[in-house]
């Protein structure tokens, strides 16, 4: 009997050490079990990568020396993808042109800058809601719309009016010396003097005629003298009247040439912008020869040197310039008013989430505190 009891005792000391191994075995395999679980969540909550297409033009997107991104394209894009949830690779590429290939042939998921908006481009890729309202400007040296000195003097001592004035010169000594020697031979006591101090007076007479003073003090007698004089005076009143007329309008022509107020004004000036882009084809459509350039300070320092006479641009961007820059200046209201947009591939899943969140920070007020920054 004593016996069966150890048989029996031995049993159950091997049942309840099968219990807890197995109570101590069931934790340790479901944790084993949940750990591959756990890593795959980790990997699937991370943050998509977007490849973002942009082209250095400031304020809008200003590319550092290390390489480094900023201004307020650049920012507003961190705005949004903080409220999306997507972290950024920037891709740089050197027009606008390229910013919309690498997106509508998949080298890049979005593009951003200073990108508008237009009919012809949105047959190629989607664009989100306006991210800013700009246009079209004109930007010119300070100095315009005003005539210096110099200016005068060179226009006054042109070709044609050196020519008007030798002329009155020549007259004047030939019809003097002429008037002088008749009257003299004939006995007119206004003209005795004799030599050079004759001759002097002769053509002080002329001159005075010429500009129709005449102080009275000589007066030719002879018929011939008389003919002479009143030929002279004719003469004299059409020389005058003509380069008063050159120099007044040439005066009047520079400064009515200063002042651009349209793109009619653009006509026969040096005018310069960026190829590609919706100025180049405004100005190309409206039969204004522009030379191109490739960047914003190449622009702003042909036209402030004055090697350029206008510089059409984008009007946020020519007005940050005039803002921050010397002189120059803006010309003229906004000629044609657009919007930038952020570019998409069409029918990209991103264009709702990242219009939605530029709603959000329009409403929030961020986005007006990020563009008071750039732009006051």
């Amino acid at each position: 009997m004593r016996a069966g009891e150890r048989v029996i005792k031995s049993l159950r000391w091997l049942v309840a050490m099968a219990i807890v191994g197995l109570g101590i075995s069931l934790p340790i395999s479901a944790l084993a079990q949940s750990s591959p679980t756990a890593k795959t969540e980790s990997t699937s909550s991370a943050k998509p990568v977007l490849r973002v297409a942009v082209k250095k033009i400031e304020p809008f997107v200003v590319i550092g020396a290390d390489g480094t991104h900023s201004g307020f394209s650049i920012d507003l894009l961190k705005d949004i993808s903080d409220e999306v949830g997507f972290d950024i690779q920037y891709v740089d590429v050197e027009s606008v042109g390229a910013q919309l290939s690498a997106v509508s042939e998949g080298r890049a998921d979005l593009a951003i800058g200073a990108i508008s908006i237009t009919s012809a481009r949105e047959k190629t890729v989607d664009f989100s809601a306006s991210m800013f309202e700009s246009g079209i400007q004109t930007m010119i040296p300070s100095g315009s719309g005003s005539i210096s000195g110099s200016k005068i003097f060179s226009d006054i001592f042109s070709s044609f009016l050196l020519i008007i004035l030798g002329l009155m010169l020549v007259g004047s000594v030939l019809t003097g010396i002429f008037v002088w020697a008749w009257e003299r031979r004939h006995g007119n006591d206004q003209f005795t003097n004799s030599g050079a101090h004759g001759v002097f007076d002769g053509i002080w007479w002329a001159t005075v005629t010429l500009f129709t003073i005449g102080y009275g003090d000589k007066v030719p007698h002879k018929v011939v003298s008389r003919i002479v004089t009143m030929v002279w005076m004719f003469v004299g009143v059409l020389l005058v009247a003509t380069i008063t007329a050159q120099v007044t309008s040439k005066l009047t022509v520079d400064r009515l040439e200063s002042n651009i107020s349209s793109v009619e004004d653009l006509s026969g000036k040096k005018v310069i912008s960026y190829p590609g882009t919706t100025s180049w084809e405004y100005l190309q459509k409206h039969g204004i020869e522009a030379q191109p350039v490739d960047n914003i300070e190449t622009a702003y320092q042909e036209v402030r040197s004055g090697k350029a006479d206008a510089f059409v641009f984008d009007a946020s961007i020519v007005q940050w310039l005039v803002a921050n820059r010397s002189g120059v200046k803006v010309a003229g209201p906004i000629i044609q008013y657009e919007n930038y947009g952020i570019v998409m591939a069409q029918g990209s899943p991103l264009t709702e989430p990242i219009n939605q969140a530029l709603l959000h920070l329009r409403e929030d007020g961020s986005y007006e505190r990020l563009k008071k920054s750039y732009f006051g």
